[in-house]
This record gives C-alpha cells, structure tokens and sequence, in this order.
C-alpha cells in the first residue's frame, strides 16, 4: 500500500452502509492508468466487483472543479452491497480500506458524541473561580458549560446552535443515542447557560479569561475569568434553545424543564421591550466574539420555540411578521433572509419547529411557503453539488467549511422529509463522503478516525498533553487563509486545498463544539 500522503484515489475511510451510493473519486493521474477499477476484499486481496471509470460530467467530458484545480474521475461501485472489509484498486494503485456494513458509523457517531463529555469546563478543577462582570465589581458563578473549541472560552451563541443540533438529531432519531444519554450531556450545558441570564432577563454573550491563553490543559490557566456584556443573539438563542430543550425533560424532571421554559419566557419579556444590542468585543477581551450583524433570524427562531413550547399564537404571529419583512429585503443584500443551520444563521432552527408542528397552523399557505423555502435552498445545494468534483454542496470555503457542508446536509435532510425525494438524502450522504475522505487532499477530517485523520489539530487540550483528543471534526479548508501559518504555506492553492494539519492554522485546524454537532446530526440521520 502506497503511504498515505501518496494517495491519489479518494474514498470514505470510515466507509458505507450496504444499501449506501458509493463513489471513490480519483485524480486524472490514476484514472488515465486504466479505464476500470476493481473493488478487492481487504485480506484475501480477491476482486469481488469491477466497474468503469468515468469523468464527473455525466457525458463523460472533461470537468475541472476550479475549488480542486485538477480533473477528478469517478468510481461508483453502488451496485456492491457485500459486507466486509476492502479497497479501491486501479493499476497499481490502491485507496485506503473501507468497510462496507449495517452500523458502520457507530463507532465515529460515539466518539463524536463523547468530545462534548471530554469538552465539558469545570472537570478536572478548572474555571472554577467565579468571573467578573465586565465594567463593575460584580462577581457571578458561571461554572460549566463546554469549551467551545480549541480555546477554554465559554459562549451562548454557539452553545445555543450545538443544543439545538443535538436535541433535533435526537427528537428525530432517538435509536441512535441508544448507547449515549445525550439528554444528560445537554443538560450540562443547559444548566450552565441558566448562570448566564442576568435578573432582568438579559443573557450574557459569553465568559473567557481577556484573553487567549498558550496551549495550556484547562486546570492550568489561572487568568481572571471576565463575563462580557449582554447581546440580543444571546438573549435570543438562550430563549429558543431552552424552549426547545423544556419539553425533553418533562417527562423525568418537570421542575427542570419548568425551569427552563420560565427562563425562556423571561428572555423573551427582555428581547420584547429592548432594540438590538449588537455584541462587540470591549477593547480589553481579544478572545472569540461570535458578533452578528442581523439578529432578526435569532428572534425569529426564539419565537417559533416559544410558540411550540407553549402554544401562545402571539409568539407564531410576532415570529411571521419577522421572516415576511426580511423577505422583503433584495437578494444580495447583508440582511438577506436564508433558513440556515450556522450559529448566526438560526433561521432554519426555527422553520424546522414550525414544520415539525404543521399540523397546528391553520393557514396552509404559511406551511406551504415554509416548505418552499427548504426546498429552494435544498435544490440549490443539489445544483451545486453537481457542479463540484466532489459533491461538495456548499459554495463556502471560509473558516469552519466542514461544519458548513454538514449544516447544508441538514437543509438537505429536513427538504427530504418533507418531499421524500430521495436525491436530497444522497446528497447529504455525500457531505459525510466528503469529510471522511472524499476530498482532494484524502483527509478524514475527524480526528483518531479512518487512514489519515488530524494529528496536530488546533486545541489546547491535545496540543498540551501531545496526546489528540479523537472525535473531533476539525474546521477543514479556508480560502481566506486566516492565520499567519495558512498565509504562509497555503497561498495561491485551490479552496478546496487550503488546509494544514497543522497545529498554528486557526482557521484550517482548529475544533469547535457546533462543528461536532452538526456532523452528529447528519451521522444520526443518514447512518441508523
């Protein structure tokens, strides 16, 4: 077997479900070799399907992806559903192995799961101190919550996006956590962002030392912890996420859940009588800001949480009145409404609640549009899909682009249950495919998982016991080479190629916790 920065046929090193569509990609170096590949079993080396190789375009012309900046060829070996273990093999060259088998991403779907456990502040002794209240001498214990990627900061804008990923993977597929107990592990969050609403409702945006510390374990930094002021993105997701989060917990903890429900309505009284309150970093903390520039669509998700939560028509009513005025605002334009799944894009959280809770809306028409709008935004991911060498469904190739294919999967998904056309599920398939080895440079981009994973990923835990924490999706290609390391060994490379394993690059390597949760949300829709 070749070494693997040799590699040059592309596959899912975790691999595919029996019944899955499989496609190993390979450059035009392998393909020019033979005009076929043969698909061998891992041990007895024995052939067990064969098939042509094709270019990307259907007619078999020649496709270039200028995100990839060489030709790509296909393999699709679909037709073979036999389990075991194999390889890809084309001349002499052969791909990393891959199973083929039910259940085949359990293992990866756990160890995702169990980084938000291994993630969790105030283990282990640290950030225990209560935190200062920017601005006054106020103290507050703000204990718990997760570290929200390769730093120990604390923020509710991205816990918020990672309760809502995890709760809705679990609202509608609870057989996959049948080997996890996701509601404990939410709860952890949930009850530190309760420390972090102020009396009149407001929440605070986020908690850290002032500044990023070097790659130290969590019980190591000692700086002062600074809680940073109030925002209307965090008072608004505060309020949706544990709206949404209230009715898991009725069952076994009704005070619990009452609990969270009342601070949400409480939020929501805040949000009610106040104009947005756009969170700037003050100039003394440098750590992560999460700022967002419009917070209509954290209102509006607020809304339709509360809405479901307790049936209020007031909150649906005030939530349709949000989504028709900024669909009013011209494409093109920096308020331009889009039904996403990113933490300052949590429209799509909130149309999803809607959906989900169709059957409660008197007015067809208002259902029918809001399917509309999934359904544009999906054709859109198909569209573009199409036009990638690697399925890639997403024209981002910024900061955090893996968790932003997985975040498209999502919209891909929620368009496939409402219309069951099955191109919307194979697509979102393939944004797993993609982080897990298809892609130009044959990384599986989750680290300890498959042939070639993240060894010097951006996160202060692994870089401080040289020991990498597994489970961990790492943010993945940035074109906008965003760090000193990128804009030095990546300049000039394909989007798609701007990644460095290494541990400098912020913006390639680093982990974040709505990243995981969204790959846990696709894993446990398309794999049980």
């Amino acid at each position: 077997m070749q070494k693997a920065q040799e590699k040059n046929i592309f596959i899912n090193q975790i691999g595919y479900l029996p019944k899955d569509k499989k496609i190993a990609f390979l450059t035009e170096s392998a393909g020019n070799q033979n005009c076929s590949f043969e698909l061998c079993e891992l041990n007895s080396k024995k052939v067990v399907f064969s098939g042509n190789i094709r270019a990307k375009n259907d007619d078999n012309s020649k496709f270039l992806d200028s995100a990839v900046g060489e030709e790509i060829f296909t393999a699709d070996f679909s037709e073979f559903s036999q389990e075991g273990q194999f390889f890809i093999k084309i001349g002499e060259q052969e791909s990393f192995s891959f199973e083929i088998k039910p259940q085949v991403y359990n293992n990866l779907f756990y160890s995702a799961l169990n980084y938000f456990n291994l993630s969790r502040c105030g283990q282990n002794f640290c950030h225990t101190a209560d935190a200062e209240i920017y601005g006054t001498s106020e103290t507050k214990n703000v204990q718990g919550g997760w570290h929200d990627a390769g730093d120990y900061g604390r923020y509710i804008v991205p816990t918020a996006k990672t309760v809502m990923d995890l709760l809705m993977a679990y609202d509608s597929s609870k057989e996959a956590f049948s080997d996890f107990d996701i509601l404990k592990e939410v709860r952890f969050a949930l009850e530190w962002m309760l420390k972090m609403q102020r009396e009149d409702g407001a929440v605070y945006h986020k908690v850290s030392c002032y500044h990023f510390c070097a790659f130290i374990k969590p019980e190591d930094e000692k700086d002062k912890l600074v809680i940073s002021p109030v925002s209307t993105a965090a008072t608004a997701d505060f309020a949706g996420s544990l709206a949404f989060a209230s009715k898991f917990y009725k069952q076994d903890d009704k005070e619990f859940a009452q609990k969270l429900l009342n601070a949400a309505l409480k939020a929501q009284e805040y949000l009610n009588h106040h104009d947005d309150e756009l969170f700037i970093n003050p100039p003394e903390i440098t750590t992560g800001s999460y700022g967002d520039k419009n917070v209509s669509d954290e209102r509006y998700f607020a809304l339709c949480a509360l809405w479901e939560a307790t049936e209020n028509p007031e909150y649906l009513e005030k939530a349709l009145k949000i989504r028709e005025k900024e669909n009013q605002t011209e494409s093109g334009s920096k308020h331009f409404w889009y039904d996403g799944f990113g933490w300052s894009l949590m429209a799509g959280f909130g149309t999803e609640i809607l959906i989900n809770n169709s059957q409660k809306i008197i007015d067809e028409g208002i259902v029918q549009k809001l399917k509309d709008a999934v359904i544009k935004n999906a054709e859109n991911c198909l569209e573009t899909a199409q036009k990638s060498a690697f399925l890639y469904a997403s024209k981002f190739y910024g900061w955090g682009s893996n968790g932003a294919v997985c975040d498209q999967a999502h919209i891909l998904m929620l368009a496939y249950k409402i219309t069951g056309k099955s191109e919307y599920k194979t697509i979102a398939k393939a944004q797993i495919d993609y982080v897990l080895g298809c892609n130009p440079l044959n990384f599986c981009y989750v680290t300890g998982c498959g042939a070639k994973s993240p060894e010097h990923p951006h996160h202060r835990p692994s870089g401080a016991t040289k020991k990498v924490m597994p489970g961990m999706l790492v943010g993945g290609p940035c074109a906008g080479l965003n760090d000193e390391y990128a804009r030095t060994h990546l300049a000039n490379l394909p989007a798609l190629k701007c990644y460095a394993d290494a541990e400098p690059s912020y913006s390639t390597n680093e982990v974040a916790i709505y990243w995981n949760s969204s790959l846990v949300y696709v894993l446990s829709q398309i794999g049980f």
